[in-house]
């Protein structure tokens, strides 16, 4: 085979490769030049690139520019006062981001820049706007509180899944019919992409199933025969007049439901938020004394110091299990 068949080859299985990811897609990127800004934009989550041209726009419309020098990144960190520091964060990665993509020199970098974002951090102190866990105790009156019709169902089951399978909810929504997985040892739920698996490797997570209210196994099957849903989305939008719509739910939808159940059981839902699910459950676990790499194995952090926050949240040890330790060592 020739150089020009090898390119020929590698041309066609680009072609349906492309073909697959999107409609009209080969026909805009035959040019190699739209090639190339095809694949860096995919570098990175179609979220992160909205954020940051969010933060870009607003720099520029304080009066920076791109490219700019550290003493202006400098002061446009001292001149927002009103912003988070997780969102000047943000900010800076934005500024970074946009410097390297022109082939200038990243100002963040500099010891100004870095200095002055430090302070901000030391004077502002911990940031204490975090979403607040739901227990089991909370997630017990929200369902307990849910009535039994379509959208309550389709909650129902929500709300289960997110909470036991600790999942994003980007990943809650992105969930199909067929990411559902059932055999003689029980459910699994593939999570296709995720934050720490942005190359679509696919995570598996085990749906637990036991008696009571809160199990998302029982309220799965109680969705999926109403929803008569066989495929696409699982979570689905359902509208005014109580229909159901072909339309998955939007990734912010997931805390509003959240608040508004909690609401309806009498709880304060001014803290919760769609993280909750996924915290509450990591909180929960350890306060359980589930081992921390068997809540990473549903969690997915990359390591187990990505739950250093929820073992700080879940609180000192109880006096039982303070006990515990000293058990094995007493003499009878």
């Amino acid at each position: 085979m020739t150089a020009d068949d090898t390119s020929k080859t590698a041309d066609t299985e680009l072609c349906k490769r492309l073909h697959r990811a999107g409609p009209d897609l080969c026909n805009r990127l035959h040019n190699l030049d739209a090639r190339i800004a095809y694949y860096i934009g995919a570098a990175r989550a179609p979220a992160t690139h909205r954020a940051y041209a969010a933060d870009i726009a607003a720099f520029l419309a304080w009066g920076g520019a791109i490219p700019t020098t550290p003493q202006a990144v400098a002061a446009y960190l001292a001149s927002s006062e009103d912003l988070a520091v997780s969102t000047l964060r943000r900010r800076l990665a934005a500024i970074a981001d946009a410097h390297q993509n022109g082939g200038y020199p990243d100002p963040t970098k500099h010891p100004l820049v870095r200095k002055v974002f430090r302070g901000i951090r030391r004077v502002r102190g911990a940031e204490v706007s975090a979403p607040e866990p739901l227990d089991v105790s909370m997630l017990s009156g929200i369902i307990g509180a849910i009535p039994d019709d379509l959208a309550g169902k389709r909650d129902r089951a929500l709300l289960l899944v997110g909470f036991f399978c600790a999942l994003r909810r980007s990943e809650l929504v992105s969930l199909g019919v067929t990411d559902l997985h059932t055999s003689a040892d029980g459910w699994t739920v593939n999570i296709r992409r995720s934050k720490t698996d942005q190359n679509a490797a696919g995570q598996q997570v085990c749906l637990p199933s036991f008696s009571g209210s809160l199990c998302p196994v029982a309220a799965l099957a109680s969705w999926l025969p109403v929803a008569d849903i066989t495929d696409g989305p699982l979570f689905r939008v359902v509208d005014k007049l109580g229909k159901l719509t072909p339309k998955a739910l939007a990734p912010q939808s997931i805390g509003a439901i959240l608040r508004q159940r909690a609401a309806s059981a009498g709880l304060p839902p001014k803290h919760l938020s769609a993280h909750s699910l996924r915290s509450g459950f990591a909180v929960s676990a350890v306060r359980a004394g589930m081992s921390l790499p068997l809540i990473q194995a549903v969690t997915r952090h990359r390591t187990l110091d990505g739950l250093a926050p929820y073992v700080r949240t879940s609180g000192p040890p109880t006096n039982l299990q303070m006990a515990g330790l000293i058990k094995p060592n007493l003499k009878s």
